[in-house]
């Protein structure tokens, strides 16, 4: 099980790990636990992460892997009141002073909300989008 940060270390990314102590049962719907790049609020690398879906963008797409601190953080978000959905950031800066765009769709135990973001942070999704697919590219020659 992991405990700490450098129980990755030396781990191929994408390697499957334990999951953390507190792992959701399956009724989560949550993918196996593998070391990665969490894309959420903490951007840790080499940590145990779940696959949440797909990111596409600019007729591309990658992987979303998030952290267990990140997905309890978007989970509460999908939990506070539709009133209070769009008023600041999903995203990195969290901003609640600048326009604001509907990003995705997020399900969570039944229901759906739109998870929304400001233009910087949806430009530096696609930057990471775009860099994965570089990366696949690359590999593949």
């Amino acid at each position: 099980m992991l405990t700490e940060p450098e129980a990755d270390a030396g781990r191929e990314p994408g390697a499957p790990v334990d999951a953390p102590a507190s792992e959701p049962g399956d009724e989560t719907g949550w993918c196996a636990w593998v070391v990665g790049d969490c894309w959420l609020w903490c951007r840790r690398t080499d940590t145990a992460v779940t696959w949440l879906g797909p990111v596409i963008s600019w007729g591309t797409h990658a992987p979303l892997y998030a952290c267990e601190e990140c997905i309890r953080r978007l989970e509460e978000q999908v939990r506070t009141s539709p009133a209070r959905q769009d008023t600041a950031c999903w995203l990195w800066c969290g901003r609640d002073d600048v326009p604001l765009f509907p990003l995705a769709e997020v399900e969570h135990q039944g229901g759906t909300t739109l998870f929304h973001a400001c233009e910087e942070c949806i430009a530096q999704v696609k930057q990471m989008v775009l860099a994965r697919a570089m990366d696949k590219d690359t590999a593949k020659r």
